[in-house]
């Protein structure tokens, strides 16, 4: 009997912490998981990857194209969007303010962690 009471207790404890992190929440300075259309939660805001946009440049010496990847930014009150883009090839964070707070966007690699991120990962780093 005793045991059994310690085994649903220790049920019960462990379904507690699983319960108190909601899928989709991130934090700054680790790589996090996005997809289009889906909610990722930091926690100074809301991140929704909205797509890739590919736009032609027209320049003196030619035209170039451009591939941005588009975010919403949204705190319950505000919203923003934000576009990083590897323009020509630097593959460099994309600085942006929101809110109160001054942020960095990484994708395709990331400086913070010094690693090559996955196609589906970014990085948010809190300045």
């Amino acid at each position: 009997m005793r045991i059994a009471v310690k085994t649903i207790v220790l049920l019960f404890g462990l379904s507690g912490l699983m319960c108190g992190t909601v899928k989709g929440d991130s934090d700054y300075n680790a790589a996090a998981e996005f997809k289009e259309g889906t909610p990722v939660k930091f926690p100074d805001f809301t991140l929704t990857f909205l797509g890739i946009k590919d736009e032609k440049k027209e320049l003196p010496n030619g035209t170039l194209n451009f591939r941005f990847y588009e975010f919403k930014l949204n705190d319950g009150t505000t919203e923003k969007t934000i576009r990083w883009s590897s323009g020509t090839g630097d593959i460099a964070p994309l600085d942006f303010e929101f809110g109160s707070g001054k942020f960095q966007l990484e994708l395709k690699n990331s400086e913070k962690l010094k690693k090559k991120l996955n196609e589906n990962e970014l990085v948010i780093v809190k300045r």
